[in-house]
């Protein structure tokens, strides 16, 4: 058993708790210690595969007790506001899973709370800290492909089949938007900022959230990002930013560690491959461990303001297609 010098505590046990905690065993001396569920059953079965790891049921003693270094927020989306800002009143810094907050309200609460205590909150849209993404917005900062024009990004899985709660019911949050086109927004906001305009539909479940959203965001300079995202069709996950000398392929899944090409007018293709190895949601760990070594509240390459902007946009999507929870 490795020594552990960064202590998490996991306050979840669904799919991306159990992916967080496999990828950050890559990382030295990095690991899962404590985790939070309201069953101690799942406590017990999520913490039973990793040693040293102990199971609560109790908020107080899973933050008191457990000598945590920072909280991994991986629960439905309605809860995470209320967790996020308990665990920093507390003391502890907070990794809170996308999306960051239900609404702008709650996201100017949870920073808000960061700021009172002086204790780091980053967002976990865990693409942003992938090193993929740092080199294509080098690429975009040096001028290669020129002044950006346009973008388009499209994220689609066909989940007619899974009967997962926190994606079909409204009182956890659920819908494409929430869960799936958090990225292609956070991918536009840190391409181009934030939109003059925004134009959006929806195709909604009979439960009230929406299936499937299409986006346009109107820039100041002209621009022009094209998005969507669906839970009812399997998509190619790409993303294509265009600039007046050429144009960024994020070969699929964007968000994801992936390969990347740049083709310029003049039919030069310079080709980034994938050399990237596991999930990649253990970037995001190390940059936590950095802001709070550092003595810092939020990461610059998401920060607080950032998250701020996304979730202002996402409210205004979702009041133009009168989706409300």
């Amino acid at each position: 058993m490795k020594e552990l010098k960064f202590k998490w505590g996991v306050i979840g046990t669904g799919g991306i708790a159990n992916a967080f905690s496999e990828d950050i065993k890559k990382l030295d001396r990095h690991g899962v210690s404590a985790v939070l569920s309201r069953s101690i059953i799942n406590a017990k079965r999520f913490s039973s595969s990793i040693q040293g790891c102990e199971g609560y049921t109790n908020m107080d003693e899973f933050l008191n007790k457990s000598n945590i270094d920072a909280v991994y927020i991986a629960t439905p989306n309605t809860s995470h506001c209320n967790q996020t800002i308990e665990t920093l009143n507390a003391g502890v810094p907070v990794l809170c899973e996308k999306p960051f907050s239900m609404n702008l309200k709650e996201a100017k609460q949870m920073v808000k709370a960061s700021a009172d205590n002086n204790t780091a909150l980053l967002d976990a849209m865990w693409m942003r800290y992938l090193p993929h993404i740092e080199k294509i917005c080098n690429i975009i900062s040096d001028g290669t492909i020129g002044n950006i024009e346009s973008l388009s990004a499209c994220h689609g899985q066909n989940l007619r089949k899974s009967k997962n709660p926190r994606l079909w019911t409204k009182e956890l949050g659920g819908g494409a938007l929430l869960d799936l086109g958090i990225y292609v927004v956070s991918f536009a906001h840190m391409i181009l900022g934030t939109p003059k305009s925004i134009i959006a539909k929806s195709v909604f479940t009979d439960k009230g959230v929406d299936a499937k959203t299409s986006m346009i965001f109107n820039y100041d300079n002209g621009a022009v990002a094209n998005l969507t995202c669906s839970m009812y069709d399997s998509q190619p996950n790409r993303a294509i930013v265009s600039g007046s000398k050429g144009f960024i392929e994020i070969e699929p899944t964007f968000y994801a560690p992936t390969s990347f090409k740049i083709v310029l007018n003049e039919g030069k293709l310079i080709s980034h491959p994938n050399k990237y190895k596991g999930h990649g949601l253990r970037e995001q760990a190390l940059e936590l461990e950095k802001c709070k070594d550092m003595n810092l509240i939020e990461s610059e390459k998401m920060t607080h303001s950032e998250s701020i902007a996304v979730m202002k946009s996402m409210d205004k999507i979702r009041s133009l297609v009168g989706l409300k929870f």
